[in-house]
């Protein structure tokens, strides 16, 4: 369950409202991402060379026989003070069983690294419970190319699978 503090910080990192409109209150589930092993904090500055390799997703707690889907996002393309690209997906697995990692799941899109060009972008990895503890089909948004992965949307994805809110967001921060 997000505390009011957790909140606070989504908005004052403005992750509320530029990517989502606020983390559901009705889940126990967290995640926990880590990059080598070291699980990142929110608000952590990495460089892109420190974030390179696939990030380890772990749920931890959740629904029993519950699934989940991981979102990781950049809504800062290409300058955090003009982002015409917002958003830029980074990362997509679903169906990922509640207290297991992201290799239990399905890779949508395959993680592709920060790589901000101006300024300091904010990496966001969403996690959403998917509903009925059903599986769901995604494809992945780009078709494999990856200047199409510029302006997708976290609300539309999660709007056309009915995956409501986040139930967990964490993030970290990079730039050149």
């Amino acid at each position: 369950m997000p505390s009011d503090s957790r909140a606070a910080s989504l908005e004052e990192s403005r992750i509320i409202p530029d990517l989502v409109d606020r983390v559901s209150a009705a889940s126990a589930a967290e995640l926990e991402v880590a990059f080598h092993g070291k699980a990142i904090q929110n608000g952590q500055l990495l460089a892109p060379k420190d974030a390179t390799a696939t990030p380890s997703a772990t749920i931890k707690g959740g629904s029993e026989g519950g699934l989940y889907t991981v979102i990781g996002s950049d809504p800062d393309p290409p300058d955090p003070n003009a982002p015409k690209y917002r958003e830029w997906l980074h990362w997509m697995v679903t169906n990922i069983p509640a207290g297991r990692d992201a290799t239990h799941g399905n890779e949508v899109a395959q993680w592709r690294g920060p790589s901000p060009p101006i300024g300091t972008h904010r990496y966001v990895f969403m996690l959403f419970q998917q509903p009925n503890q059903e599986p769901i089909q995604a494809e992945d948004p780009s078709g494999g190319d990856p200047a199409k992965r510029a302006k997708f949307s976290t609300r539309s994805f999660a709007k056309a699978h009915n995956l409501g809110d986040p139930v967990a967001v964490t993030w970290f921060n990079s730039h050149k």
